[in-house]
């Protein structure tokens, strides 16, 4: 079921495209939106949520066009990477701010305040100053906020940037809980093990397009083929002896390297002509996962052939 799309989507900033031919559709679940900084992740957003509108295309929201219909915007809410939370105000006032913003009537206000506190565990921060908040405290209350008009749609710009591994686990527990529940998410995000384990499938964005769509393990076929990368450790520096067979390592730190090959039967091959060389293997091991192997294709991609068209509000 679709809840959140967008049919040929152009945008962009005086003039300026950043967005060409973005065509997506989203239902229920968590779905994350991956590509190198530039890619147009950010705009994207805008768009999605009614912002910033199209030069061309269209964006529905269970059924309904922001863009034409300001009710759709009630549909749907968005987490800023920034919170957008005055630090003076108290957990509790800032949250009272937003729902009359939201325009929700008297009783309505009072039963959504205490269920997103509730769903949140708030309580205990309700009478600090939102400005003494941790990073992990301060997303907590910024979802609570987006979730005051109960949308079925949310937008979350790197959800867990500078959150500690206990507080991204506990949000990602609450935006699967979210999921389960109906709601459709699309969150950005640069940590890729967390949106290999988050995510239902995966949204690739790279110079402002679509350029592939699916689970983990699909992407990784669609987009590196059978393709590993190693991660080395030895007793001596590998480094020459692995540009000697045609590769080129990378460093990785610890005295470990990182180095591509094309499928595990080359890496056997590489494992023994290492041995014979004598520089004493202590690890050989998969490093990283398929979701950074693919973002550190894009990002070397973007760097290598910038677009004439970035802008500095791309992101």
């Amino acid at each position: 079921m679709t809840v959140l799309s967008a049919d040929g989507v152009h945008a962009g900033y005086r003039g300026r495209p950043v967005l060409r031919d973005v065509t997506v559709d989203l239902g229920p679940g968590v779905h994350v939106l991956l590509g190198p900084n530039g890619a147009g992740k950010t705009t994207l957003f805008r768009v999605l949520a009614g912002v910033l509108r199209p030069t061309s295309g269209r964006v529905l929201i269970a059924g309904r066009d922001p863009h034409h219909d300001p009710g759709a915007k009630r549909l749907i809410s968005v987490t800023a990477h920034r919170a957008a939370l005055s630090p003076q105000l108290t957990v509790a006032d800032n949250l009272g701010y937003w729902a009359r913003v939201l325009d929700l009537p008297g009783p309505l206000r009072t039963r959504r305040l205490t269920e997103v506190s509730d769903a949140l565990q708030l309580h205990d921060l309700a009478g600090r100053a939102a400005g003494t908040l941790s990073r992990g405290q301060t997303q907590r209350v910024a979802l609570a906020k987006a979730l005051l008009c109960d949308p079925p749609v949310l937008l979350l710009d790197e959800p867990t940037t500078g959150m500690d591994p206990t507080a991204t686990a506990d949000l990602r527990e609450r935006l699967r809980h979210l999921a389960t529940d109906g709601r459709t998410i699309l969150a950005s995000t640069h940590n890729m093990d967390e949106a290999q384990t988050l995510a239902d499938d995966v949204v690739v964005l790279s110079d402002g397009g679509v350029v592939a769509r699916g689970t983990p393990a699909e992407l990784r076929e669609e987009m590196l083929g059978h393709g590993l990368r190693l991660r080395v450790r030895a007793r001596l520096d590998p480094t020459g002896v692995l540009r000697g067979l045609g590769h080129e390592p990378v460093p990785s730190g610890d005295g470990a390297v990182l180095v591509e090959v094309g499928d595990e039967s080359e890496s056997e091959t590489l494992i023994e002509q290492l041995v014979r060389s004598g520089v004493g293997l202590r690890e050989v091991a998969h490093a990283g996962n398929t979701l950074e192997d693919i973002f550190l294709r894009l990002d070397k991609r973007t760097h290598e052939e910038p677009p004439a068209y970035r802008t500095w509000e791309q992101r």
